[in-house]
Order: C-alpha cells, then sequence, then structure tokens
C-alpha cells in the first residue's frame, strides 16, 4: 500500500526537528536551498508537510553540520514515517484518524447515540455497524483497535464520557460486563453523563480529543455528526473542545457511581 501524502505522527516530527537543525545552523530557507540544491519553495513544503526523500534528508542533516555518528535518531523517524500502519493495509474507513489515534497518549470523548469505540464488543460492534458498507472490515478494525489499551510499552490513557440513555439501547449483558471490565483498567476512567443533567452541549454530537506525549505535537480535536468525522489541530477549536469535554466532565456521575450504575445494569 502506498505511504499516505500526509505525514504520521513520527514524520511530522521529523519535519519539525529539520526545521529546527536548520534554525539552529543559523540558516535562512534561502541559504539552506542553495547549499542542498534545493529551492526556497521546496525547502518551505518540507518543513510544512512533504516528507523527504532518504538521501534527502541526509544530505540536510550533514548541510545543518550533524556529525554521522548523530544521525540515526532522525533516520529512524524518517523509516517510522514510511512506514504504513495496520490501519492502512486493513483498509478502513477514517484511516487517518485511525493513525492518529494509535499514536496518541490520551484519549477524552464523548460519544452520543453509540457505546465508545473502544469499549465495544465485537457484537455490539457489528451490530452497530450492520447498515455500513464493508461492515466486517470495520468491525474486526475496531475490535483491534483496542488493543492500545492493552499494550504495555504505552498504554493508551482513556477518559470517556458516555450518554446515559446509550446504555438503554441494545447494550446486552456481555456488553454490560466489558464495560465493567475495561472501567476498572488503570488507564480507563468511565464516566456517565445522567439523563437528569437536562440540555447541553454534548447533545450536538459526539466529541474527541487526541493529546500526544511530544510537547512539540499539537492536540487534534474530533468532532462527529450524522455527515462523518471532521478534524482540526487549530488552538481555537481544540480549546474549544477541551472547554466542552471539561463540562460534560463536571455534568457526569463521578468514576465510582458510574461504574457502580453499569454494575447494577448488569444485575
Amino acid at each position: 500500500m502506498a505511504v499516505p501524502r500526509t505525514p504520521n505522527y513520527h514524520g511530522r516530527k521529523l519535519l519539525r526537528e529539520l526545521k529546527r537543525l536548520r534554525e539552529q545552523a543559523g540558516m535562512t530557507r534561502e541559504r539552506a536551498g542553495d547549499e542542498l540544491r534545493m529551492t526556497p519553495r521546496k525547502l518551505s513544503r518540507i518543513e510544512n508537510g512533504q516528507l523527504p526523500k532518504y538521501h534527502e534528508t541526509q544530505v540536510m542533516l550533514k548541510v545543518y553540520h550533524l556529525r554521522p555518528e548523530q544521525w540515526p535518531e532522525y533516520l529512524t523517524l524518517w523509516e517510522l514515517a514510511r512506514k504504513p500502519g495496520w490501519w492502512q493495509e486493513s483498509g478502513p474507513r477514517d484511516c487517518g484518524y485511525i493513525g492518529m489515534e494509535q499514536q496518541a497518549s490520551t484519549m477524552t470523548e464523548f460519544r452520543l447515540g453509540l457505546l465508545p469505540e473502544l469499549l465495544q464488543t465485537e457484537s455490539y460492534a457489528r451490530t452497530s455497524l450492520a447498515h455500513t458498507e464493508d461492515s466486517d472490515t470495520e468491525a474486526i478494525t475496531r475490535i483491534r483497535r483496542q488493543h492500545r489499551l492493552f499494550t504495555t510499552e504505552s498504554p493508551l490513557r482513556l477518559h470517556t464520557l458516555i450518554h446515559e440513555p446509550v446504555l438503554y439501547q441494545g447494550v446486552d449483558r456481555e456488553q454490560l460486563l466489558q464495560l465493567v471490565e475495561r472501567a476498572d483498567m488503570p488507564n480507563v476512567t468511565l464516566q456517565v453523563v445522567p439523563q437528569s443533567a437536562g440540555l447541553h452541549d454534548g447533545l450536538t454530537g459526539s466529541a474527541i480529543l487526541l493529546e500526544f506525549d511530544d510537547p512539540q505535537e499539537p492536540a487534534l480535536a474530533f468532532t462527529e455528526t450524522v455527515l462523518g468525522l471532521s478534524q482540526a489541530q487549530n488552538e481555537a477549536t481544540t480549546s474549544a473542545i477541551q472547554v466542552l469535554l471539561r463540562r460534560l466532565t463536571e455534568l457526569a456521575m463521578g468514576p465510582e457511581d458510574s461504574l457502580d450504575m453499569v454494575k447494577s445494569l448488569v444485575k
């Protein structure tokens, strides 16, 4: 499968580093372009989202005065940027979103209408996707995404806010037990936004915020409606989503009370 044109997490980190190294070397884009035999316009494209070729990366490191023993760190980033993820090979919808989710360190979400995808059983996932094109692939992909919660190296920290009515719509005993099991995980926080909270901003649609360990990587905000998933990485939008999720967290039942509520439904 072809490598996506938009750099992944590792690619974006490499491009930021290349720009930092140029500036650290005291070079303008014009001067660096002359030494690289590259137009300033092409160098600008690289620094703003176009992954360079392998040999171009090597030449840039040399021109920016890095010793050869310092190169491996940056060339490893280049390799990781070119490596297709499993989600690209399986070919699901929203492939770009899945790549971001797999590279995030923290995910905060409010789901309207359905249970959080990372907490769904396969049966619930298949039922919710029954009228979706290529539903089998989508269901299998959804279950595989959940592996991020269990990885020993860097498990995803998940804070999920569930709208209470969702718990009464097509949720069987197996699914309730899985919610209880996942809520007990140290990296998962589950809260129920009760129906008694009344009207609130979350009723307009689902919202997701992805954050990364790299302080230079901006948070990513996603909103979902019947028209699909919309993405934003500008500070104004991500701040607005952070405020929305914070308000919903304040409206929600605490984690212990939420877990007790789910357990009561099991009984």
